[in-house]
């Protein structure tokens, strides 16, 4: 039988989740949690007329080119109507930080990053993709990642 405990907590205090679990259940468990606190919205978009409901956790990265937005999975480019200031509101919650004036890059998709000219920095993304993140931006990352 599973049960579950929810506990009021001052403002003050972060958050937490505790799962007690037996060792059989640990990965499942795991997904669960990763899926409740990272991956539990999505964005609607199309490809090839057909109207889809992606998971945020599946995004790579969300890039606008000529007006159009365009959602960039592992293997898949969907679009949706949205601005990018739309698409930065569905995602604040999530681990998506801005790159650009015209991108927003998942966190949990980069391989690695390294200093690249004049400032910026470049990402190796786990589908092996590179971006380049704008001066402007770096902080924002390197503060989210923890450096």
């Amino acid at each position: 039988m599973i049960s579950f405990h929810i506990h009021i907590i001052d403002d003050s205090e972060d958050e937490t989740i505790d799962i007690f679990c037996h060792k059989k259940h640990e990965e499942k468990m795991r997904e669960f949690a990763d899926g409740v606190v990272n991956g539990s919205q999505k964005i609607t978009c199309k490809k090839d007329n057909k109207t889809y409901r992606i998971r945020l956790d599946e995004v790579f990265y969300i890039e606008t080119v000529d007006e159009r937005l365009f959602i960039y999975c592992e293997d898949a480019v969907y679009e949706n109507r949205m601005r990018l200031y739309e698409a930065e509101q569905v995602c604040m919650d999530s681990l998506f930080f801005k790159a650009s004036k015209s991108m927003l890059i998942n966190i949990k998709k980069i391989e690695n990053m390294k200093p690249s000219l004049s400032g910026r920095f470049e990402i190796t993304m786990r589908n092996g993709e590179r971006l380049l993140v704008s001066r402007k931006y770096v902080g924002e990352l390197k503060k989210m990642m923890g450096l």
